[in-house]
């Protein structure tokens, strides 16, 4: 079995960690993170940053996508991606390095998932979507077909994107959130039909 370490030491680090353990190819060895408060998470020990491993795989279990994105930039390691074994990816899409898709999803035909990004549980991406590096699919998203997703973008749990909308770079979606026009970059969006906040 590979060893892989994690960065992050908050609540999405127990989720990952036992996505990983699922997985069975890699075994977590070692939790980091800049201002470790436990001692362990489930098992795994947590250190300081200045303990990562350099030549062992790592994956970022941080949920906010500027932090992720930092973090990638600054260690020059391999980030495999993580999928559960219930979710459904049609063999037209594809995700990218560091990516981690949770428990049944379903990424459908001709998805283009960047590197970076988080599918939370249940949610689904439909056909034809065009998602950047750096997003997080909140759990019970459902983003509609044609729709493209900019850089670091949020959406929120049980939001629904329309069809062929367009999310800008660095937008927030809030929870539950109805998207039926464009949301242009560094947006805020709730409600339904979603508006504009921020």
């Amino acid at each position: 079995m590979k060893k892989i370490q994690l960065y992050g030491a908050g609540g999405h680090a127990y989720s990952i960690i036992e996505l990983v353990r699922s997985l069975k190819e890699y075994s977590p060895i070692q939790v980091v993170d800049d201002t470790p408060k436990l001692a362990s998470i489930i098992g795994v020990p947590v250190l300081s940053s200045k303990e990562i491993l350099p030549d062992i795989p790592m994956i970022i279990s941080i949920g906010n996508n500027i932090i992720r994105k930092q973090i990638s930039e600054k260690n020059n390691l391999e980030f495999p991606s993580f999928i559960h074994d219930s979710v459904v990816v049609y063999p037209s899409s594809k995700i990218g390095e560091g990516s981690v898709v949770f428990p049944n999803c379903v990424i459908d035909a001709d998805v283009s998932l960047g590197d970076f990004c988080i599918v939370n549980n249940n949610a689904t991406v439909s056909h034809n979507v065009f998602v950047e590096s750096f997003v997080h699919i909140a759990i019970q998203a459902c983003v509609a077909g044609g729709v493209s997703i900019g850089e670091g973008s949020l959406i929120g749990a049980g939001s629904v994107i329309l069809p062929n909308i367009k999310i800008g770079k660095w937008a927030t979606i809030g929870a539950g959130a109805i998207v039926t026009k464009d949301v242009p970059d560094h947006a805020v969006v709730y409600g339904n039909p979603a508006r504009i906040i921020i």
